[in-house]
């Protein structure tokens, strides 16, 4: 992994800490690849997890296909700006950036347009900065 991609991650791993930071009702904040893993971000200090760690990878990759075959429709229907599903015990939110998913869980009384709002303005110019970059 090259010094600049590590400098991406640090300033990815920086804006989620403020993205969980801005809204006590956010209980993650996190960037994954389109592998399905997570390289950037996590749960807010002193927040367990509600699923354990083999059921949070296949959350992962069960995301990151959900916008993958998302995309197939993309031509007639537009791009997929978000998607969220609001469950009894969170909200879990996911917003495609070209080959990485920012993925935002709150509690289920989060307001998520506000949430969506905010991480794409603080994610949107540091992800396609790199993704200029990858397709170089």
């Amino acid at each position: 992994m090259s010094v600049l991609q590590l400098y991406k991650i640090e300033q990815l791993d920086t804006k989620c800490n403020d993205i969980l930071n801005e809204d006590d009702k956010i209980r993650f904040a996190g960037v994954i690849n389109n592998l399905g893993n997570l390289i950037a971000g996590g749960f807010k200090e002193g927040v367990t997890p509600l699923v354990d760690d083999k059921m949070t990878k296949m959350l992962y990759m069960q995301l990151v296909l959900e916008i993958s075959m998302r995309r197939d429709f993309d031509d007639t229907l537009g791009c997929v700006n978000y998607i969220a599903a609001n469950r009894n015990n969170a909200v879990m939110i996911t917003i495609p950036f070209n080959r990485h998913v920012v993925l935002i869980s709150a509690e289920s009384t989060a307001s998520i347009e506000k949430i969506v709002t905010r991480v794409i303005t603080v994610f949107k110019k540091i992800i396609l900065e790199e993704e200029k970059l990858q397709n170089r």
